[in-house]
């Protein structure tokens, strides 16, 4: 596999995605608890388990780690400005 920031930003990008997208258009989050944040601690973490791999893979793929990593930040980041300062 190609070692990009670029292509890390990509698979980083996918998690926090599918968790917004689950928030906006589904009623899930209701239904599996009563904290609608714990779907981005889940994407939070899919992507950490993402991060650990790429880091510990055999071949030297750590810009693709940064760019997982970077994704993460910015998603929570965004998180936290548009949920918890809106209060």
């Amino acid at each position: 596999m190609k070692n990009s920031f670029w292509l890390g930003m990509a698979i980083g990008v996918c998690a926090p995605a599918v968790a917004y997208l689950v928030m906006v258009y589904t009623d899930l989050s209701y239904h599996v608890s009563t904290k609608p944040a714990l779907i981005y601690a889940v994407a939070a973490a899919v992507n950490l388990i993402l991060v650990r791999f790429f880091y510990r893979a055999a071949q030297d793929q750590r810009r693709t780690a940064n760019g997982i990593v970077f994704v993460t930040f910015l998603a929570m980041v965004l998180f936290l400005y548009f949920h918890k300062l809106s209060m």
